[in-house]
């Protein structure tokens, strides 16, 4: 995966010029649960695989389950929406004087 200023690109093209190297192609692709698509304006990021899998607790979940699901929304959180990151943070603070 490249990304980069135009200066980077073209420094990288000399490179690929200099070396044996694959042609560069706009693939998409998943890392670490993040689902990265290639478009003409740039990178799309997104995690709706792993945004589907969580469902609602119901009322009488394990706290095991909460801490496991709160764990799983920080992953979320922490790769592609910092903007719910703070209400996460109080929730797992809270969560914490459960224990």
């Amino acid at each position: 995966m490249l990304s980069g200023s135009d200066e980077f690109m073209k420094s990288t093209d000399v490179t690929s010029q200099r070396f044996e190297a694959k042609p560069k192609a706009l693939d998409n692709f998943v890392f670490a649960g993040l689902e990265i698509s290639t478009t003409d304006r740039g990178l799309c990021l997104h995690q709706r695989k792993q945004i589907g899998k969580l469902t609602m607790l119901p009322p009488d979940a394990p706290f095991s389950e909460f801490k496991s699901r709160l764990m799983s929304l920080g992953w979320i959180t922490h790769t592609t929406d910092p903007d719910i990151s703070c209400p996460l943070a109080q929730l797992a603070q809270t969560s914490s004087l459960l224990t």
